[in-house]
């Protein structure tokens, strides 16, 4: 095992005044854990929620070092709140020099994947690096304005703008708040299902414990901490929303969703803008599009630190399955390619469908459904491609499925 390590495990309501000292200390050595999700305030909740969820408290020569907040699946670990939680990793020292492999066989696990690692902590699986999408609100929402100018988004914000004042004029006029409201994430929760159901994702919240956090996140709001819902309305009716979490200077843009008769006004854009201003006048320093270069990120945001998707891996069977699926198509570049991206493709949606659902049946499940999605897209692509569709579902589920 690990050398120079020992690991225990606790409940996050269970770590000591001591303990949850440390994690604040560490949190605020390391500006790669300003993120909400590193609030130890936020793994309280998921710890309640979440099952399987744990904290392994790391200590060499008897004091804490670090802590990694995680959740069982099977043999194998994912963040803690997975698939809720975009941002993860140790929370540690600085200059602690915690090697994730050792800690898995510390744990008894033989996987943690993650689509949000920070800090570059170990050596990764099929690495993907890619930046978090952070805009920049210190110095006031004119000087935001002036920066995406800057950045070659005039034409984006004059464009936004304009559907801005038709908007008004053909439905209504325009009001925006952003608080802590239970009944509109109730409605972006239902709405978000839907949404899922339509593109053939997995449905986060069919699970009862994803809404529980959320619910959680927003019972008892806190001044810097919690939930909070932003609301755009044309008249009385709501044309946008979005779920974001708040901790200190930092707020995370989560959930959102848009009334689609409405989508000729871009609403969520106008929304995202409305947000922005009042984070800047309320004090935030920065707004977190969470990590990925999608287009309509850039528009609002730029890069900040590189996080990575992959895996880190403590078990040599699985290691060598996959590089024997590896060798079966290494013959054929343009196949192996087509199947490393739908291998990616079915990891992310298994390893969503096992955080969400604890019990083997319900991944199943879920999984077959799933499947069956990717394969009715697929149709006609081939004999080869079916094939690696079978042999990259059946790896995937043999690492997150057990």
């Amino acid at each position: 095992m690990g050398a120079g390590i020992s690991v225990e495990t606790r409940r996050a309501s269970e770590l000591d005044p001591q303990a949850r000292a440390l994690w604040a200390q560490f949190r605020a050595a390391d500006p790669a854990l300003a993120s909400p999700y590193f609030d130890f305030r936020y793994v309280l909740a998921a710890g309640e929620t979440a099952p399987g969820a744990e904290v392994a408290i790391i200590r060499r020569s008897g004091a804490i070092v670090a802590f990694l907040p995680f959740q069982r699946r099977g043999g194998a670990i994912q963040p803690m709140g997975a698939p809720l939680t975009d941002y993860h990793g140790l929370v540690a020292q600085p200059g602690a020099d915690i090697d994730l492999k050792a800690v898995l066989e510390h744990l008894r696990a033989r996987r943690f994947r993650f689509g949000g690692l920070v800090g570059g902590q170990a050596r990764v699986n099929g690495a993907a690096p890619k930046p978090a999408m952070i805009a920049n609100l210190t110095g006031g929402y004119e000087a935001y304005l002036a920066g995406r100018r800057a950045a070659g988004q005039g034409g984006f914000l004059k464009d936004k703008r304009r559907r801005q004042r038709q908007l008004a004029e053909q439905v209504g006029p325009l009001s925006f708040s952003l608080s802590a409201d239970p009944e509109v994430l109730e409605t972006i929760i239902t709405e978000k299902r839907a949404q899922w159901r339509r593109t053939g994702q997995h449905d986060v919240f069919s699970t009862p414990w994803t809404q529980d956090l959320l619910r959680r996140l927003t019972s008892d709001p806190e001044a810097d901490f919690g939930l909070r819902v932003a609301v755009l309305k044309a008249g009385d009716k709501i044309v946008a929303a979005e779920a974001g979490l708040l901790s200190g200077s930092v707020y995370h843009l989560w959930f959102p969703i848009y009334d689609p008769d409405f989508a000729r006004y871009s609403p969520g854009a106008l929304m995202t803008l409305e947000t922005l201003r009042v984070l800047a006048e309320q004090g935030v320093a920065f707004a977190d599009f969470g990590p990925g270069v999608e287009d309509y990120k850039r528009a609002f945001a730029d890069e900040g630190d590189q996080v990575v998707e992959g895996d880190v891996m403590a078990d040599p069977f699985v290691e060598g399955l996959r590089n024997l699926v590896r060798q079966t198509v290494a013959g054929s570049p343009q196949l192996h390619d087509r199947l490393r991206d739908l291998y990616q493709r079915l990891d992310r949606r298994l390893d969503r469908i096992a955080a969400c659902e604890p019990h083997l049946n319900r991944q199943i499940s879920a999984a077959g459904r799933s499947l069956g999605h990717i394969g009715r897209r697929h149709r006609g692509v081939g004999a080869g491609l079916g094939l690696g569709l079978w042999l990259a579902g059946a790896t995937a589920g043999l690492l997150i499925l057990d």
